[in-house]
This record gives structure tokens, sequence and C-alpha cells, in this order.
């Protein structure tokens, strides 16, 4: 496994050739575009008088949309992976119940499936999606 961190950080030390400082013009190509991963993510939550979801009905939720979700509380969060997919499900989830959560969607994966099937299980259960202009619903 590379070792992003150290390259990163010899990127931000160094300083950048002269022909390679940024430039005022937005369409210009970044010297970081080469190491700089850009990933899309959705925010979900229940809205907030609604009763937590259990992770036993979101699971159950995913498998209607015939996904094999695997949920894995970790020390740092809970995760939600479905088999076949790179996009995941940080999941907040306090002593099983949750009431928010985030896509990660994987590359490629940003639009359509599985997104579209995501949204759709936890639109059934309640959930509305969020954006800059708040609540919108997911089914």
């Amino acid at each position: 496994m590379r070792n992003f961190v150290k390259q990163l950080s010899r990127m931000i030390l160094d300083p950048l050739p002269e022909s390679r400082q940024f430039s005022p013009d937005p369409f210009s190509k970044s010297p970081f575009s080469h190491s700089a991963t850009f990933h899309m993510e959705t925010i979900i939550k229940l809205p907030d008088a609604a009763t937590p979801s259990t992770i036993v009905e979101i699971l159950a939720a995913l498998r209607k949309e015939h996904f094999e979700p695997r949920h894995e509380a970790k020390a740092w969060g809970d995760w939600i992976y479905l088999d076949c997919y790179t996009t995941v499900i940080a999941i907040e989830c306090n002593r099983g119940l949750s009431s928010s959560a985030t896509l990660e969607h994987g590359e490629g994966e940003e639009e359509g499936e599985p997104t579209t099937s995501i949204l759709r299980a936890f639109g059934r259960l309640g959930w509305h999606g969020i954006d800059d202009d708040g609540e919108y619903p997911l089914s």
C-alpha cells in the first residue's frame, strides 16, 4: 500500500516550480490534479421528530432493493458496505439506532445505481436528503 500521507506532505512542503504555480484561470489544470481524488457525498437523515431507525430495519430495507449489505461497527464509526459496489454508507449509530448517514459514492457510481436504490430504501423508512436548499424527499 502506498504511503499517501508522505506523498501529499512532500508536495505541500516542496515549493512548486514557477511554471506550475496556481493560475487565476479556473479552467487551468491544477498542479495537484494527478493526486487529488474528489468524491461525492449525499447526506441523509430522519426528520427531527421521527423515531430513529434500527440497523436491522435499515439492512432489511437495503435487502428489499436486492443489495447484500454488511454492517461493520468500528471505533471511529459504523459503515454499511454493499457487495459489488464501492459506494459505502457511513452511518451514525448509537445502541443500534440511527437517524443520519452519509452515502460516500464510489467512483462512477454518483448517479444511477446503486445510489437510486439506496435512496429508495432509506426513503421507505421516512428518511430525507439534505442539500444546500434544505431537506428533500427520497421517495
